[in-house]
C-alpha cells in the first residue's frame, strides 16, 4: 500500500478498506465466452443518461461538482435525471449521499470559530483528504473501464464490462459514507459550541458502543484538543491565558480591580468532561497563585524560574496519568511557595495575632492601660476630641504595656480614630481601633472581615466600658461605706444596700459575658483557625475561607448575629438594652452618691450650715431622694426583665455553648428564666 492511502500517524486509512483496495487493483479481465450478463445486457434496452455516462460524472459528482447528469441544486440537494428507471434510481439515490455529505462538511469547515473550533474543522478537513484519496482511486479505475469499453463490441457500448459499475462504487463508498455521516452528525452538534462545550460534545462519542466510532472520535479529539492543551499549559506555567474566544474554562471576572477573588473565574460550561472536579481546582488554584505572586507579591523572577523548569507539553491520551502528575507537581510547588511568601516575608500569622489582640482585646495589659488613660478624655463630647490626642494616648498605652514588644510592622499598622459623629454622643460612642492591613495581606483581611473585626470591636470595647464604670461606681460605694456615707446611713443605707446589691449582679454579668466571649468564643475559634494555618496543603482560597469563617463563628456565638425574627428578636439588641441599662443605673449611683455628699454636708455635724436652713430645704430633698430611689429601683427591675428574657432566649439556641452561657450566668437560678411556648417550627428547627 502506498504512503497516500496511510493518514500522517501512520496507521491504515479508514477510508479505503482492504477488499476495496484489492478491488481497485484487480485490472479489468478480458472477455473471452459471453456470459449470462452479456446476454442479458445484450438484450437490455439503453437508458439516458447511459451507465457509462454515469460512471464518468462521478468522480466529479463525488467532490461537490457540478456534472450535466447530476448537477447540485443546493448544498442539500441534487438533481437526478427522470429518465432512469427506479433500481437505477435507488442506486444513484446511495451513490450521491457522500457527495451531499462531502460538500456540506467543506461549507462547515469554512465557516468562522475560535482556535478549538478551527482545529476541529482541520481535523475534518485531514479526514476528507482521505475521502479525496479514494475518489481519485476510484476515477482512476472508471477511466480504465472507460478506455477498456472502446474496445468492445458495439452492442456491448454502454453497459459496463463488470470491472467498475455503479454498484462497486456504493460497495467502495460504504465505510467512507459512515465516517462522512458521524463527522456530519458531530459537526451539526458542534455548530454552536467552541471550546470545552465542543470537547466535550467529541468524548462523548469516544464511549460510543461501536470500536470504529469510538477509535474514530479518539483521533479526532487528539488533534481537536491541542489548542485547550497549549491554555492549560500556558495557566499553569505561567499564571497567564490568551484566550481571546474565551473557550478554556478560566475566564477573567467581571471585577477588573480584584487582586484574588472574583480575578478569575472558573466557566463550569467549558469544562472538559475528561478532567475530573478535583483536577480542575488544582489547575483553577495553580493559575491563580501564579498570577497573584507576580502581581501582588512581587515575585516575576521566581514565576519566569518555575515555567522553565516545570514546563512540558500536554496532549490527549498521554498515558500513565502524566498529566496529573505534572499539573498536580506544579499545584503543590506553586500553592507553597505562595503561602511561604505570606508567612515569611509578608508576617501573615504576626499580623493575624495582631489583630486578635488589639481588635479583639486579647492583650490585657494593653487595653487596660488604654481605657485608663482615655477614660478621662472620652467622657467629654465627642465634638470636643481630636485624633492627635487619642494617637498619643495609644502610643502611651503602647510604651507602658507588652505591646512595646510587637514587630514594626505590627504597630505601624495600629492606630486610633473616631467614627462618625452624631449630635450628643460622647467620645465612648465614637472611639475605635483601627489595624490598616496592606496588600496583599488585605486579600485575607479584605473589606467583610475589617468591617467584623469592627463590630467584634466596638462591643467588646462597650463591654470593657460597661465594666470599667461598674468597678468604678463600686469602688466609690465601698469606700464611701467607710466614710461619708455611714454618717447618713439612717436616710440613704437602704438605697445603698439595694444599688450595692444590683451592682453586683451587673458586674457579675458582665464578667461572665466577657469570660464567655474572650475565652468560650474567641479563644476557642482561635485554636481552630491556627489548627488550619499550620497545614502543609493550606491554598490562599483555604486560608481566606477558614479566617472568614474564624469571623463568622466569633459573631454567632459571641451573639452579634442577625435573629430569625424583628430586630428587637436579636442577642446583640437585647445586649445593647442591657449595656444602656447598666450605664444609666451607674448614672443612678452617681447621683445618689451625690445626694449622700450633700446630705453629709447640709447636716449640723459637717458645720457647714444651720439646722434652720437644713429644715428649710428638708422637702426639696425628700423629692429627689425620692426620685433616685425611684429610679434606682425602676432600673433594676428593668434589668431583670431583659437579663431574664435573654436567658430565656439562650436557652433554646442551637449552638451548645450559647445555652451553657445562659446556665453560667444564672447558676443559682436567681432569675425566672420564661419557658417558651413550644411551636411546631420551633420543634423542627431544634
Amino acid at each position: 500500500m502506498s504512503d497516500a492511502e496511510r493518514d500522517p500517524g501512520g496507521s491504515q486509512s479508514p477510508w479505503i478498506p482492504d477488499s476495496a483496495v484489492q478491488s481497485l487493483t484487480t485490472s479489468v479481465s478480458a472477455v473471452v465466452l459471453q456470459t449470462k450478463a452479456d446476454v442479458l445486457a445484450s438484450n437490455k434496452p439503453p437508458t439516458d443518461p447511459s451507465e457509462t455516462k454515469l460512471l464518468s460524472d462521478v468522480p466529479f459528482t463525488l467532490q461537490g461538482l457540478n456534472t450535466s447528469t447530476l448537477p447540485f441544486v443546493n448544498s442539500d440537494t441534487i438533481l437526478l435525471p427522470n429518465t432512469l428507471p427506479l433500481p437505477t434510481i435507488s442506486i444513484l439515490h446511495s451513490l450521491v449521499e457522500p457527495a451531499l455529505l462531502y460538500k456540506n462538511l467543506m461549507i462547515f469547515i469554512e465557516s468562522p470559530s475560535g482556535l478549538i473550533g478551527q482545529a476541529f474543522r482541520r481535523a475534518i478537513e485531514k479526514e476528507l483528504r482521505g475521502y479525496l484519496s479514494l475518489i481519485s482511486k476510484i476515477d482512476e479505475e472508471i477511466r480504465k473501464e472507460l478506455e477498456a469499453e472502446k474496445n468492445v463490441q458495439e452492442w456491448k457500448r454502454g453497459w459496463s464490462l463488470g470491472g467498475v459499475t455503479l454498484k462497486k462504487c456504493i460497495y467502495w463508498l460504504r465505510e467512507p459514507t459512515i465516517i462522512l455521516r458521524l463527522m456530519t452528525d458531530i459537526a451539526d452538534k458542534c455548530k454552536d459550541k467552541n471550546g470545552g462545550r465542543l470537547l466535550n460534545v467529541l468524548h462523548s462519542y469516544t464511549y460510543h458502543g461501536d470500536p470504529f466510532i469510538s477509535d474514530f472520535a479518539s483521533r479526532l479529539l487528539k488533534d481537536v484538543s491541542r489548542p485547550f492543551y497549549d491554555f492549560l499549559q500556558q495557566w499553569i506555567y505561567t499564571g497567564d491565558v490568551r484566550d481571546p474566544y474565551l473557550e478554556f474554562f478560566v475566564q477573567r471576572g467581571d471585577q477588573k480591580d480584584a487582586v484574588w477573588d472574583g480575578k478569575y473565574v472558573i466557566d463550569e460550561s467549558q469544562v472538559p468532561t475528561f478532567i475530573s472536579d478535583d483536577l480542575v481546582q488544582k489547575i483553577f488554584q495553580t493559575g491563580k497563585s501564579l498570577d497573584f505572586i507576580r502581581m501582588g507579591c512581587g515575585g516575576g523572577d521566581w514565576v519566569d524560574r518555575h515555567g522553565t523548569e516545570l514546563s512540558r507539553a500536554f496532549y490527549y491520551g498521554d498515558p500513565d496519568g502524566e498529566i496529573e502528575v505534572a499539573i498536580d507537581t506544579a499545584y503543590r510547588k506553586t500553592v507553597t511557595h505562595l503561602m511561604f511568601l505570606l508567612t515569611t516575608k509578608f508576617k501573615l500569622k504576626e499580623h493575624i495575632q495582631a489583630l486578635k489582640n488589639y481588635l479583639l482585646l486579647g492583650q490585657g495589659d494593653f487595653v487596660a492601660i488604654l481605657m485608663e488613660l482615655l477614660a478621662p478624655s472620652l467622657e467629654r463630647p465627642a465634638n470636643t476630641l481630636y485624633r492627635h490626642n487619642l494617637t498619643s494616648t495609644l502610643e502611651t498605652a503602647i510604651r507602658g504595656s507588652n505591646a512595646q514588644y510587637s514587630i514594626p510592622e505590627v504597630l505601624r499598622n495600629l492606630d486610633a480614630r473616631m467614627l462618625e459623629l452624631s449630635h450628643g454622643e460622647i467620645g465612648w460612642d465614637v472611639f475605635t481601633l483601627e489595624y490598616k492591613v496592606e496588600p496583599p495581606l488585605d486579600v485575607v483581611v479584605n473589606a467583610y472581615a475589617t468591617r467584623q473585626y469592627l463590630k467584634i470591636f466596638n462591643f467588646l470595647w462597650r463591654l470593657k466600658r460597661v465594666g470599667f464604670v461598674l468597678d468604678v461606681a463600686w469602688r466609690r460605694s465601698i469606700t464611701g461605706a467607710r466614710g461619708i456615707l455611714s454618717s447618713v446611713k439612717d436616710t440613704v443605707d437602704s438605697d445603698w444596700k439595694m444599688a450595692r446589691a444590683c451592682c453586683t449582679e451587673m458586674i457579675h454579668f458582665i464578667c461572665q459575658l466577657e469570660y464567655y466571649i474572650l475565652y468560650e468564643v474567641i479563644e476557642s475559634s482561635w485554636s481552630e483557625l491556627q489548627k488550619e494555618l499550620n497545614k502543609a496543603d493550606l491554598t490562599l482560597d483555604h486560608l481566606i475561607e477558614v479566617h472568614t469563617r474564624y469571623l463568622g463563628n466569633i459573631t454567632h456565638k459571641g451573639l452579634l448575629g442577625s435573629a430569625r425574627g424583628g430586630k428587637e428578636d436579636s442577642l446583640i439588641y437585647q445586649l445593647h438594652e442591657i449595656l444602656k441599662t447598666m450605664l444609666s443605673f451607674t448614672d443612678a449611683i452617681d447621683a445618689l452618691y451625690n445626694f449622700s455628699l450633700e446630705e453629709y454636708t447640709r447636716r449640723p455635724t459637717a458645720g457647714s450650715s444651720s439646722l434652720s436652713d437644713n429644715d428649710k430645704s428638708a422637702d426639696m430633698d425628700t423629692t429627689l431622694h425620692t426620685s433616685i430611689s425611684m429610679r434606682i429601683k425602676s432600673l433594676k427591675a428593668n434589668f431583670h426583665f431583659l437579663v431574664e428574657k435573654l436567658l430565656g432566649d439562650l436557652a433554646y439556641q442551637s449552638d451548645t455553648e450559647m445555652r451553657f452561657l445562659g446556665v453560667r450566668l444564672n447558676f443559682n437560678e436567681y432569675y425566672a428564666v420564661p419557658r417558651h411556648r413550644k411551636t411546631t417550627s420551633d420543634t423542627v428547627r431544634a
